[in-house]
């Protein structure tokens, strides 16, 4: 360790400190050196914090921020889904790297940090514009759990504050009267039990686009969600749901003959196409029986909204609105968490549980009332 000072042109002094650093892969000596403080204490202070971050880190030889996450992205191969994996990479790829991948891992600290963050939530969207709040903290946690892991503990990093939404806290949530006339608008279509599958039951998009005939018991009413299929980088991947996303939803009876009718509809499209025609024994797939690319759903599901006159709501939007119906009809909260699928009932109860604003005028007319009777 070494800390000195030095004089600028017109006589103030700053100070300076040097580490040493692990010696890399290639045998050669490595120091990290900051300048610029205004004190030795500060220069002191700021040592001790380097020396802390990555004294103990086994940094590479190359030791730039680009190459030391591809090797953790590179280990957690072992542990981590192939999706959230390809999720981190995209991560990296798209904001941190940009930014602050060319620079030596053990010349980032907290201000650099700092600096990529405002520029992502100022100029970091793919056209320059900003990119959300929520996908920088997601950056922000990604990118700590990384440094943790390879053994860098950079303190005083600050998470960038959540976004300030203008609908108290809602997502994207139809009425019960809104839900009526989207899926009376489609009763006839062709996706028809996919969307009434998504708004009843809740179901993800690779949850519909994975399900097939086998995981489907008509007559005792349940579906059972043990399949999925999502997207992965630019290839679909076909797995099983992580978790407590794995399990089995109660359908009703208008549900079961909802299925029973897609399914009568299919062995039509099935016994026309003959020979040709691939049965996979998906619920949900084309007239030749091959599947859907999962972003079909989604695409298709904008252009449903907009044909039956409903407010556009993503399809994954569906959940909210099965999540909010059943809170507000004193569905019990665990059985909403089992239905949906949810790890933790927080998430359940936080963020997809929403209060629509006609449960808002049945509680205030509640309120009302009794603030009447106690007058009296």
């Amino acid at each position: 360790m070494t800390i000195g000072s030095y004089q600028l042109a017109g006589g103030k002094t700053l100070w300076y400190f040097v580490i040493d650093l692990p010696v890399g892969d290639d045998g050669k000596r490595r120091q990290y050196k900051r300048r610029g403080f205004r004190t030795d204490t500060e220069a002191e202070k700021a040592e001790s914090e380097a020396r802390k971050a990555y004294g103990e880190a086994a940094i590479g030889a190359d030791g730039s921020v680009a190459a030391e996450l591809a090797g953790w992205l590179s280990e957690r191969e072992l542990d981590v889904e192939e999706t959230t994996l390809d999720n981190y990479r995209n991560l990296f790829r798209m904001y941190v790297n940009p930014q602050i991948g060319g620079r030596q891992l053990y010349a980032v600290d907290k201000r650099v940090i700092h600096e990529m963050y405002k520029t992502l939530l100022s100029t970091g969207a793919r056209r320059g514009g900003p990119l959300s709040p929520t996908t920088v903290r997601t950056v922000h946690r990604v990118l700590m759990k990384a440094f943790q892991d390879l053994g860098i503990n950079i303190e005083g990093v600050r998470q960038p504050r959540p976004a300030q939404r203008d609908n108290n806290g809602r997502k994207g949530v139809w009425s019960p009267q809104e839900s009526k006339k989207f899926l009376k608008f489609h009763r006839d279509a062709r996706m028809y039990a996919a969307w009434a599958l998504a708004v009843v039951a809740g179901t993800r998009r690779g949850e519909v686009a994975g399900l097939r005939w086998s995981k489907v018991d008509l007559d005792q009413g349940i579906v059972y969600i043990h399949w999925q299929r999502t997207i992965s980088g630019n290839k679909v991947v076909e797995k099983s749901p992580k978790g407590k996303s794995r399990r089995a939803i109660a359908i009703g009876p208008a549900m079961v003959q909802v299925l029973r009718e897609h399914k009568a509809r299919q062995d039509e499209e099935k016994a026309e196409a003959g020979l040709i025609y691939h049965d996979r024994d998906y619920v949900f797939c084309r007239e030749d029986g091959e599947p859907y690319y999962p972003r079909y759903f989604t695409d298709m599901w904008e252009d449903a909204c907009l044909a039956a006159g409903v407010p556009v709501i993503v399809l994954h939007d569906a959940r909210h609105t099965s999540a909010t119906a059943g809170a507000d009809a004193g569905v019990p909260e665990h059985v909403m968490q089992k239905r949906l699928g949810h790890a933790d009932a927080r998430t359940t109860r936080e963020v997809y549980t929403h209060v629509l604003p006609e449960s808002e005028r049945r509680a205030a007319e509640l309120m009302d009332s009794a603030l009447r009777d106690d007058a009296a």
